[in-house]
């Protein structure tokens, strides 16, 4: 037993050095003080100081150490101010009692039964946190003093009280009241340290250097940190308070400054300013929107803020999307659809309309160099002129080789028949056509020939007909047989008759071929 009592009495001496009364003596305050007009001598004993005098010796009203009051009131409340922002660790609370004997049950308990206790860095109970609301206790078993645990950091502690919603539990007096005899608020009087002698430094990062007075972890973080004891950067794009900002489009999706939200290596396409929140812009895009849309894009000649494309396209010359560049590999127009001819060197037409420039491709002519060369003509500007080539449908040479279609015309022959072959007579001039004009003479010139023979032939043969006939009819015709018999056995007749049947017979070719 004495061992015992020796570990409560080191126990409450240690909690003794460890933690001082931060409400001792502080300045108070209470709703409906007893009314000085009721009893002079009993009101100014009861005031709202009596509660942290010190004194706790005699907790009756007669004593003069308790704050009381005034009666029929459904509401109670009082506040002491610790003068700063301090970190807690318990409350004791002594109330009122007048038993005469240590076993009676105190009847005055009913009024203290339910009441709750905040701590907040304001005189309003709401802007704090409720450290404790009684739900439990009857009279018989509230304990007087009553040790409540708050570990928070205020500068009010606020006791309160009301009966002004009953039904209330058994025992439960009809009225609230405040009769305190003495509220001790034991924790650490200089802010910013934790534990048993309140001498270790909170976290750095904790929020205005509180941190839990027995475990040290912070009660809340500095900006820009996290964790238990605020030692993390906030990460995953997030900062600020509790970090739960977002960052803003910062460049390559970099985390932004923990604590301010900056976006330290610059913004995305598309936004700029410190945190990289605002919209580039009308014209610009961009990373930090540091690029203007191009003065070629058409339309509104807005582009997107982040690629740069050109909303309404590119005007006639220019490359889609951003409309910065000129038309090239032979294309030009509108959105360069269209192919340019064929140009000196392959050099590029102009990116507008399409005209050559620096002139045309070999076997080719015109603005636009899409025309072949025509009128016999051929090569470099269409300045060379065909052979004599073989035409039979209305051809021409190639238009950039001069190569004859069908190969060369009569009398000529080399690559381009330009050559004049050496067994047919050519006039001086060399023109093709008079070769094909002698072909001709001279084909008429056989035919006439072949015909004056054939007559000159015919004549002949008719005029020696004429006269075998006259032999024949001289004859008498008692001696026809013989006669008949003799002609046909005499040669001469017979071959005057073969004669006429071939005579016949080229009459006849020579009428078909007329």
């Amino acid at each position: 037993m004495d061992v015992i009592l020796m570990c409560v009495f080191v126990w409450e001496l240690s909690i003794c050095v460890a933690y001082q009364n931060l409400a001792l003596n502080k300045p108070t305050w209470q709703l409906h003080p007893y009314p000085y007009s009721s009893s002079p001598e009993y009101a100014s004993s009861w005031t709202s100081d009596k509660a942290v005098d010190g004194l706790k010796s005699n907790l009756t009203a007669i004593g003069r150490q308790c704050t009381i009051s005034e009666n029929y009131k459904t509401r109670a409340e009082w506040r002491v101010d610790l003068g700063g922002i301090l970190s807690v660790h318990y409350i004791f609370i002594y109330y009122r009692t007048e038993k005469t004997k240590q076993d009676d049950i105190n009847l005055y308990a009913g009024r203290f039964l339910g009441f709750s206790v905040y701590i907040s860095n304001a005189t309003h109970k709401e802007d704090g946190v409720l450290c404790f609301r009684d739900t439990s206790y009857n009279r018989a078993t509230i304990p007087n003093p009553i040790n409540i645990s708050c570990p928070y950091h205020g500068r009010y502690v606020i006791y309160y009280n009301n009966r002004t919603h009953p039904p209330y539990p058994n025992g439960y007096d009809e009225y609230a009241y405040n009769e305190l005899c003495e509220v001790e608020v034991n924790g650490c009087a200089a802010p910013g340290f934790y534990g048993e002698s309140c001498s270790t430094p909170c976290p750095q990062n904790c929020q205005e250097g509180h941190c839990h007075i027995t475990e040290g972890t912070c009660l809340g973080c500095m900006v820009g940190y996290s964790g238990r004891r605020c030692n993390e950067s906030c990460t995953e794009n997030t900062y600020g308070f509790e970090c739960s900002q977002k960052c803003g489009k910062c460049r390559n999706r970099s985390q932004c400054n923990h604590v301010t939200g900056s976006c330290l290596k610059g913004c995305d396409r598309g936004k700029y300013g410190d945190k990289c929140v605002s919209d580039c812009p009308i014209y610009q895009y961009g990373y930090n929107c540091d690029e203007s849309c191009s003065v070629h894009c058409d339309g509104s000649r807005q582009c997107d803020s982040e690629s740069g494309h050109c909303k309404d396209g590119c005007k006639i010359g220019w490359k889609a999307p951003t409309c910065n560049t000129k038309c090239d590999q032979n294309t030009y127009g509108q959105n360069c659809s269209s192919s340019c001819g064929f140009y000196l060197d392959d050099e590029q037409c102009h990116f507008i309309d399409g005209r050559c420039l620096n002139g045309c491709s070999s076997g080719y002519t015109g603005s636009h160099c899409t025309k072949r060369c025509s009128n016999n003509t051929y090569g470099p500007g269409c300045s060379l002129s065909c052979g004599n080539c073989l035409y039979l449908y209305g051809e021409q040479c190639h238009h950039v080789t001069g190569d004859c279609p069908r190969g060369c015309a009569q009398g000529f022959h080399g690559k381009n028949c330009t050559e004049v072959s050496s067994f047919l007579p050519v006039s001086a001039s060399g023109n093709p056509h008079s070769v094909l004009l002698y072909g001709l003479v001279a084909s008429l010139a056989v035919s006439i020939m072949a015909v004056v023979i054939l007559g000159i032939k015919m004549k002949k043969l008719k005029a020696n007909i004429q006269k075998q006939t006259n032999k024949v009819t001289d004859y008498e015709p008692t001696h026809f047989k013989n006669e008949k018999i003799n002609a046909i056995s005499n040669p001469t007749v017979e071959s005057s008759y073969v004669e006429l049947e071939e005579i016949n017979a080229i009459s006849t070719h020579y009428e078909t071929l007329h």
